[in-house]
């Protein structure tokens, strides 16, 4: 359900889309075309509403995992 009120906000879900793609912040910010402190904050900010730390590697694989089934239930 987190995942959904994410998804809500289109540049929310490209921003999780862009970090859990590339694990990376600064690589996610070239993808977004954005700065990559704008993208640390949002993350941050995903984070937070997600309940999950994106910044650990599990926190990523959890978004990562939250994300495909969010996706396929969506399909």
């Amino acid at each position: 359900m987190a995942l959904a009120r994410v998804a809500a906000d289109p540049a929310d879900l490209e921003t999780l889309d862009a970090y859990c793609a590339t694990g990376s912040l600064r690589r996610a910010a070239d993808l977004l075309h954005l700065h990559h402190s704008s993208v640390a904050r949002r993350i941050d900010q995903l984070g937070r509403s997600l309940a999950i730390d994106l910044t650990e590697p599990t926190g990523l694989v959890r978004a990562r995992l939250a994300l495909t089934a969010w996706r396929l239930l969506d399909a």
